[in-house]
């Protein structure tokens, strides 16, 4: 999956880690995220990508991005 925020992408890997277990991996920004649903991490890893987002864009001036989520 991958998360297109302005001009950049951010993939999102996901995995199952034993019975009950999820994590999901961004390379790009070196994050891992622990849950135990799929949608949990999915979810989390979105807002960590968006969060870093932030913090660029408020770093540099603050203009908004568009974000766009691909399967």
């Amino acid at each position: 999956m991958e998360v297109r925020v302005g001009d950049k992408s951010y993939e999102i890997i996901i995995r199952r880690r034993g019975e009950t277990g999820y994590a999901a991996f961004c390379p790009e920004l070196e994050l891992i995220v622990n849950g135990t649903a799929h949608v949990q991490v999915e979810n989390k890893m979105k807002e960590l990508i968006l969060e870093h987002v932030a913090k660029e864009q408020a770093a540099n001036g603050g203009a908004k991005l568009e974000v766009e989520s691909k399967a």
